[in-house]
């Protein structure tokens, strides 16, 4: 039996660190087997298409380096990219400028190397292969978003009689998708504060919530269990603890 656990969306400096903090305590009482991060470990938001004039001028020092804590602390055993890391990819390979482009290769370099000294294995973005599967939970990043992102991740990329645990959406959902051998999908909430500037039009930020997930394998048989994070407490396997 392999215990295991999931978290993702950090957003590097827009992380909510009482969350954070809850997570790196959760793991040393829960111990787990494999550690699984599930993308957008950093915001960039002043490299995103469409970013304002006064974004494009954020320092990105804080971001990378809260991004490359997490990975020092956590220590995960997998990494998947999600949409906002591959910003820097997509900068390395395509940007008009070149000293813009010569500083987003060194920082691929950068995240390359510390996956490799930490013996991390890294998942590109992408619809088609961005997945790492163990026994019958496979994890991804996310590739839909809005209220029936589940259902969609469920209905594509959940194993026969397993499920699939996203992040991307920020919110925590579960649906279970009639299948052959049946298939459901969680949504496991972020890492990344839960009330952003840029989000506060949106309806959809009511939906967001703090979390992880962890659970077991044995074979094919699973368990997935929700950390949810409350008020005062987090909620963890249907109970009420004290961590963070």
């Amino acid at each position: 039996m392999k215990k295991f656990i999931f978290a993702s969306d950090l957003h590097g400096d827009v992380q909510d660190h009482d969350t954070v903090q809850a997570l790196y305590e959760f793991v040393d009482i829960f111990k787990p087997d494999v550690k699984v991060f599930g993308g957008d470990l950093f915001d960039f938001r002043n490299i995103r298409r469409g970013a304002g004039a006064a974004e494009k001028q954020d320092s990105m020092i804080a971001d990378v380096d809260c991004g490359m804590e997490f990975l020092e602390k956590f220590k995960p055993n997998v990494l998947l990219l999600g949409n906002h890391d591959k910003r820097l990819w997509d900068t390395a390979e395509h940007h008009s400028h070149g000293i813009v482009q010569d500083s987003a290769q060194q920082g691929v370099k950068s995240i390359t190397q510390k996956c490799k000294k930490l013996k991390c294995k890294m998942i590109p973005y992408d619809a088609s292969i961005g997945y790492y599967d163990l026994g019958k939970v496979r994890f991804i990043h996310g590739f839909h978003a809005g209220v029936y992102a589940t259902k969609k991740h469920a209905e594509i990329y959940s194993p026969p009689g397993g499920i699939v645990l996203h992040g991307h959406t920020h919110a925590i959902q579960y649906n279970t998708t009639p299948k052959v051998n049946g298939g459901a999908g969680m949504a496991v909430g972020c890492l990344a504060n839960t009330d952003m500037s840029y989000n506060k039009h949106m309806t959809g930020r009511m939906m967001h919530e703090n979390g992880f997930a962890y659970g077991y394998i044995d074979g094919n048989e699973w368990n997935v269990y929700q950390a949810k994070k409350g008020k005062k407490k987090w909620l963890v396997a249907n109970e009420l603890i004290e961590i963070g």
